[in-house]
């Protein structure tokens, strides 16, 4: 029932007759309800705290499961295409299809990374025993080619040096840490098979999350969308910049490393070097880095070559690693990652070095990612506040 306007004064009832009906009586509710406005505002802060709260206990409780969901977010994001056409080949049946990608998934991508790895293991169990029987025979090993180099001389007469000086057995110690760093990197190595039971779980982990979020992408998508508390244009440009990085992150990053690994691969087989298998994945590991990438293994191969005395392979080398620096890693990362995620290449490497500390291999994606969505979103303000900027100017003068 609306407020009786019997009884009031003279100059209420000239206001009366001004002011529109609707809005007297919309201001009359705001003056006779403060008591209503303050349990609203109580009732909204409880509310956001009880959310804040159960979101943080929610985080914490998924944290441990946090690399399994996001491979599998990786590998649904790569593989929705085909799972498209899988979904009309199989009659709209999301289910079937959902089921059938995780069986290509398992097929095609899992088990033979799984059995890369244990070539790995078994290259890298060489390659120590190989570096210790070095190490063991001192300068015989490389023979007398290193002396025609002075800075390698230089070094190796420092460390005799200080061997004589402290009398101690450096030799010995450095063979001793040497083999202890392969012990533990075998370990690391082979900890998919002696730890079958935890990598079974987040296998089972990734193989379930990708099923549902084959099945319900698109609604958990959607769902997405409505309900993040920003405006839909800050929405829409979010979500562009996470499909941009994870486009050039995944596709990009991974073509590039595929491609450089695998020359890598047979270009070691081709100068004899031992273990290329062990080194072309080393390689692709590598090429996910900006700027160095797979500089980090050629490099020190060549030289070695070099001391061996094998120049025309060291060559060799030194051409492959240039065009794998030059053309693949330069051109094809830049014209694929680059113009995909529109991020700076220092920003990127920066955001993939601190990805990997922080979540593992994972955050070759993940630190570009979280890095691109912050700068978008930085971004947006920015736009927000030069575009108020005018109207707040002026309304400043208006009331001075």
């Amino acid at each position: 029932m609306g407020p009786s306007w019997r009884g009031l004064e003279p100059i209420d009832i000239g206001c009366q007759v001004a002011v529109p009906a609707t809005l007297r009586y919309d201001l009359w509710q705001m003056s006779h309800q403060p008591e209503h406005q303050t349990i609203s505002k109580a009732s909204r802060l409880t509310h956001i705290a009880l959310m804040v709260g159960t979101l943080a206990l929610a985080g914490l409780i998924l944290s441990p499961l946090f690399s399994p969901i996001l491979w599998a977010v990786v590998l649904v994001y790569a593989l929705y295409p085909l799972y498209g056409r899988v979904l009309r080949a199989t009659g709209g049946r999301e289910a079937l299809s959902a089921f059938l990608l995780c069986a290509i998934m398992t097929v095609g991508f899992l088990l033979p990374l799984f059995y890369l790895t244990l070539l790995v293991a078994q290259d890298l169990a060489g390659v120590v025993s190989s570096l210790v029987t070095y190490l063991q025979q001192g300068e015989q090993s490389v023979g007398e080619g290193w002396r025609r180099y002075p800075v390698i001389a230089g070094f190796v007469a420092q460390f005799q040096n200080l061997e004589r000086l402290t009398g101690s057995d450096l030799q010995s110690s450095l063979v001793t840490g040497v083999a202890d760093l392969g012990k533990l990197l075998i370990q690391q190595s082979t900890s998919v098979v002696t730890n079958l039971v935890q990598w079974a779980i987040e296998f089972g982990i990734v193989l379930l999350s990708a099923f549902y979020f084959f099945r319900d992408g698109k609604r958990i998508v959607d769902w997405t969308q409505e309900n993040l508390p920003i405006t839909p244009d800050r929405r829409r440009l979010v979500l562009t910049r996470f499909d941009e990085v994870v486009k050039g992150a995944v596709y990009g990053n991974t073509i590039v490393a595929l491609l450089e690994g695998f020359i890598g691969w047979l270009a070691f087989w081709s100068v004899g070097l031992p273990s290329p298998i062990l080194w072309g994945a080393v390689m692709a590991i590598t090429a996910y880095i900006p700027f160095v990438g797979a500089a980090l293994v050629w490099i020190p191969a060549a030289i070695y070559l070099a001391i061996q005395g094998a120049y025309t392979q060291a060559g060799a080398l030194v051409v492959v690693g240039i065009v794998l620096s030059v053309v693949i890693d330069e051109l094809v990362r830049n014209m694929i990652v680059g113009q995909a995620s529109k991020v700076h290449s220092l920003i990127m490497f920066f955001s993939v070095i601190g990805g990997i500390q922080l979540f593992g291999l994972i955050g070759i994606v993940a630190g570009p990612l979280v890095v691109a969505v912050a700068l978008t979103l930085l971004e947006t303000y920015r736009n927000d506040t030069a575009s108020l900027g005018p109207i707040a100017t002026e309304r400043s003068e208006e009331t001075s």
